[in-house]
């Protein structure tokens, strides 16, 4: 890859995602379903933030049966980009958003029978028919109907001209708890008898996300959702049943100053961490407002974590701790981060490391979902660029090798 070139085109950091491993993923996560079982590629969230638009076409070529999103912004920008493939929403709509994704040809999840009305009086008043997901709730406590009420509507619901009654659902949420994911999957498992008894078929059903696709086989049904996996990631504590998973990201920035410090030099905003010998720091491009040091705040789940939680807080406030922690590399060998994070640059000290110049490339393992969006994406086979996603979003190709401004449309 030219970096001189890329730089020319998108600036001094770019995430760089390869499409022949979004194209591994999704193969090898098919290679652990039942022939017959669908392949829902969720794509939320700007694709976990490799570029939904992007990485929805990598993965409609490479054989995915649906995608799915949570907003109906979401699900516009894809039918907008082209995207044919059916797009799930997973997330309930308010009245007045129907109209456009019905007419977009979204599918609905339906968490309440006052949901399913207006979406029916929506797809009538549009003279379409709706294609429709039961979302039912077994445990995550977030949308969905309540079990009881699932058979009694889905017998109205397949009466309703307006409506087509393709699928039902429900969301694990602890996939890798034997109890908790036990109780989900059984009383799942019941409301699908009770359809089944009354006489209602619906054709897809589907409760596996990654860690539920791994942990309940047995579950896998008509269809599964696949999200992280198909990014590279393993989710946690999910065994990994000989999946063999390509990582598609990788953060790059190049090094933007160099300067030396004397021992006792504060570093950073406040002076909170202080240089104990003399050294030389680097600046890099990057920092809060990109996404960079930004952790979920969540409760601890046991002791240890806890411990873990209070000793790196003990080691920042002793101005050990640096970015909390966090390193960069640079040729291969780590750099720590030092002083405080910046909203967009930060610094780095590479006194171990005598040769790096200017301009020299960094990765850094930004967290994915955080990245911001204004930090380009460029879109590789093999290493080799062949679109760019800028940072006000504008989308160019690469032809042989060479970048050069295109359209937002076609590519």
């Amino acid at each position: 890859m030219d970096l001189d070139n890329l730089t020319r085109l998108v600036g001094p950091r770019w995430i760089t995602i390869e499409a022949t491993a979004l194209e591994h993923n999704l193969q090898a996560v098919r290679g652990l379903l039942q022939p017959g079982t669908r392949l829902l590629a969720v794509v939320k969230a700007d694709a976990y933030g490799a570029g939904a638009v992007a990485v929805a076409r990598v993965l409609e070529a490479a054989g995915a049966d649906y995608l799915g999103v949570t907003t109906l912004a979401e699900g516009l920008e894809l039918r907008q980009a082209g995207l044919n493939l059916p797009i799930l929403l997973m997330s309930p709509l308010l009245p007045e958003e129907l109209p456009a994704a019905i007419g977009a040809g979204l599918t609905l999840s339906i968490s309440s029978r006052a949901g399913a009305e207006a979406a029916a009086a929506a797809a009538a008043a549009a003279g379409r028919r709706a294609r429709v997901h039961l979302k039912v709730e077994t445990g995550l406590q977030r949308t969905g109907l309540e079990p009881a009420a699932v058979t009694p509507l889905a017998r109205e619901m397949a009466s309703w001209p307006a409506i087509q009654l393709e699928g039902i659902y429900s969301h694990l949420a602890e996939a890798t708890s034997p109890g908790s994911a036990g109780r989900q999957l059984d009383c799942f498992r019941s409301v699908l008898a009770a359809l089944e008894e009354s006489g209602i078929t619906i054709p897809l059903k589907h409760i596996c996300n990654s860690s539920g696709i791994l942990n309940h086989p047995e579950m896998h049904l008509d269809m599964v959702r696949a999200g992280t996996l198909l990014y590279g990631q393993f989710p946690y504590r999910a065994p990994h049943r000989g999946l063999e998973l390509r990582d598609t990201w990788q953060f790059t920035a190049r090094i933007l100053f160099i300067h030396d410090v004397a021992a006792g030099t504060p570093v950073g905003y406040g002076g909170e961490y202080v240089v104990k010998k003399a050294t030389r720091l680097a600046v890099i491009p990057l920092g809060y407002a990109d996404g960079f040091s930004l952790t979920a705040v969540a409760r601890p789940k046991n002791l240890n974590d806890l411990a873990r939680y209070l000793v790196k807080t003990i080691l920042a406030y002793l101005g050990r701790g640096g970015g909390e922690g966090t390193t960069v590399t640079i040729a291969g060998r780590p750099a720590p981060v030092v002083g405080r994070v910046g909203m967009q640059l930060s610094m780095i000290d590479i006194g171990h490391l005598p040769e790096v110049t200017v301009g020299q490339p960094i990765t850094v393992d930004l967290r994915r979902p955080t990245a911001s969006t204004r930090l380009p994406r460029v879109y590789c086979r093999e290493g080799q660029p062949y679109l760019v996603r800028t940072m006000a979003g504008e989308l160019i190709q690469a032809t042989e090798g060479r970048l050069f401004p295109g359209t937002n449309n076609g590519i």
